[in-house]
């Protein structure tokens, strides 16, 4: 039995186990999304990602990577404003799960979980709650409002079959997670280093990388790098990323030219490339708000399995992995005194740079690979389905 339901089949061995994952925004934004659905297809579940398409310019229905994506096709921005079009969006979702047959619905963040928990209450199915961030704590939000939502968002989680965290840290934002059944899967990348080869930078220029979120209220600081490598000969700071900011980041890139520049929005193979060609990754996001001290970000564990140094902000999460992990350096984040020394500091100090990198490839293959993650995964799903 148990063999059975690793493979993702049902107790008769013949029938695959259907599982839906839901993501509220387009699912190749989001690598945690697209990741689950191809290992847990890879193991013979048959998986629909559910996915809101907020420009309205993918294909409503797509099969992938042994997948099938269904995509709610619906103008929307991103952000606060994106609040007023919920309603529609969890119409949509709700009578999705009601009109298609499913075992298992995997719920990602707090904005897909009221339809999904009820459909599943109606259908009997069990319910995974994926909390990636933090919906209350993306922006800061008045005490009494936030705490209102957090007693929603924790009774929700109290009535999930299971929990899946980003972070142990997750647990101490929530001030404890009412559930039995937590698992802490990490943003680890898939590894590419043995195809890729040695990681080495991109030559005689010393590149800084940032890929993820352009919000506004994400506050990555990029405006920080940017004015502390100003002055310095031979540092290039390369962005890619969506959102609100990408009209400002053109227009950097445009201002300065050789020194910044703007990708625009990449997929998630050619941010691994790049992230191998860098040498060193940026993930300086402001620790005033709550998700980002407790966040560990995609852009930690992709610098980890490219054996490439990371500047992430003190008082984060990230800033105890990293120091735990001796895989790079926590600065203030508005101190641009302290980030253009850290980067001289890189640059000029082969060896250290060097260590950092190597950590940080000793600790993902050791502890955050994602082998590991998937079969976490997997393991979970066998427990929810018996």
């Amino acid at each position: 039995m148990v063999n059975l339901f690793k493979t993702g089949f049902r107790r008769n061995g013949k029938q695959p186990m259907k599982t839906v994952i839901i993501r509220s925004c387009l699912e190749t934004l989001t690598p945690r999304a697209f990741k689950n659905a191809q290992g847990l297809a890879a193991s013979g579940y048959d998986v629909v990602l559910l996915a809101w398409d907020r420009k309205a310019k993918s294909p409503k229905r797509e099969v992938k990577d042994g997948y099938q994506a269904r995509r709610f096709r619906f103008r929307a921005p991103y952000g606060l404003k994106v609040l007023i079009y919920l309603p529609v969006w969890w119409c949509f979702e709700f009578l999705w799960l009601m009109n298609n047959r499913w075992d298992i619905v995997h719920a990602m963040d707090f904005d897909t979980l009221p339809p999904a928990m009820l459909a599943a209450r109606l259908k009997r199915k069990p319910v995974i709650y994926e909390i990636a961030d933090v919906y209350e704590d993306m922006v800061a939000l008045p005490s009494l409002i936030r705490n209102i939502s957090m007693w929603v968002d924790r009774l929700f989680i109290c009535l999930a079959s299971a929990i899946i965290i980003s972070d142990e840290a997750r647990i101490k934002e929530f001030g404890g997670i009412p559930n039995d059944r937590i698992t802490v899967i990490y943003n680890s990348p898939p590894d590419l280093f043995q195809e890729a080869g040695t990681p080495t930078g991109t030559g005689n220029e010393f590149t800084l990388f940032y890929s993820g979120a352009l919000h506004e209220e994400r506050q990555a600081n990029l405006d920080k790098v940017a004015r502390a490598i100003q002055d310095i000969d031979g540092i290039a700071l390369v962005i890619a990323g969506y959102g609100n900011q990408t009209g400002q980041m053109t227009q950097w890139a445009a201002e300065a030219p050789g020194k910044i520049e703007f990708a625009g929005y990449t997929d998630y193979t050619e941010t691994l490339q790049r992230t191998m060609a860098a040498d060193v990754i940026i993930s300086l996001y402001a620790p005033v708000l709550l998700n980002t001290r407790y966040a560990s970000a995609n852009k930690l564990f992709e610098a980890m399995m490219c054996g490439k140094p990371v500047l992430v902000s003190k008082g984060t999460a990230m800033a105890d992995i990293v120091e735990k992990e001796h895989c790079g350096l926590a600065l203030d984040p508005d101190n641009i005194d302290e980030i253009r020394e850290a980067i001289a500091k890189l640059r000029e100090n082969p060896g250290l740079y060097q260590q950092l990198g190597a950590n940080g490839r000793k600790a993902y293959e050791q502890r955050y690979n994602w082998a590991t993650m998937r079969q976490r995964l997997l393991n979970l799903y066998q427990e929810v389905a018996q």
